[in-house]
């Protein structure tokens, strides 16, 4: 396979990888409690390592309970833990710590 196929091949694969040391639900107090999911909708992803890079960023927070990267959309989703919060200029941040530009963001809460 050309290597110009390979980076067309990567830029389909989602990911969607757990944080680290994030724990189960395991009381129904946590069941309960609202979970956020938000939406940043990023330019310039392309590739593997760019999700990677975005993972690694937004899984050192503590608010964050998992991160999916879906390179198609150019879209990062972010799940909150149950109950917690993170403002718009944080994710801006994040993203831009990254290495990437913010277009939007759209929440959710379940």
């Amino acid at each position: 396979m050309k290597p110009l196929a390979i980076a067309l091949a990567a830029t389909s694969i989602a990911f969607a990888l757990p944080i680290a040391g994030a724990q189960e639900a395991t009381s129904v107090e946590t069941v309960t409690a609202a979970q956020t999911m938000v939406t940043a909708k990023v330019t310039g992803m392309v590739c593997d390592f760019c999700a990677r890079a975005v993972t690694k960023v937004f899984g050192k927070e503590d608010a964050v309970e998992a991160v999916h990267v879906d390179l198609d959309n150019g879209e990062i989703h972010v799940t909150l833990k149950p109950g917690a919060e993170m403002a718009d200029d944080r994710i801006e941040t994040l993203v831009k710590k990254s290495g990437y530009d913010l277009v939007s963001i759209e929440r959710e809460t379940a």
